[in-house]
């Protein structure tokens, strides 16, 4: 695998991560404590950086993935095939959560 080749793939995988937490609703602070791993190691994935197989493997058990490995590489590899004009390139935050009528005070 060329270096392109192998900056393009850590691209993507850090992307998709990036999308599975976002899908969730949790900030990359929750994530890192959720899974025991540091901030910078979860920032680091997603910005396509990389990081090693045990790290990888905590984040998929935080993130609900854990003993579906198989599910998540092939959901990966299947983005991985889409055009690039899919790729969503805006940027996006996990929000709080908002609070409910019940839960809003009236003066």
């Amino acid at each position: 695998m060329s270096t392109f080749d192998q900056r393009q793939s850590l691209a993507q995988l850090g992307e998709h991560f990036r999308r599975l937490r976002l899908a969730r609703n949790i900030p990359q602070e929750t994530l890192a404590v959720e899974s025991g791993l540091g901030l910078s190691t979860v920032k680091r994935l997603e910005n396509g950086r990389g990081c090693n197989l045990s790290a990888m493997l905590q984040l998929l058990a935080a993130l609900g993935y854990s003993g579906r490995l198989e599910q998540f590489l092939a959901h990966l590899a299947s983005e991985a095939t889409q055009q690039s004009d899919d790729i969503m390139t805006d940027r996006r935050r996990a929000s709080a959560p908002r609070k409910s009528i019940e839960e809003t005070p009236v003066d």
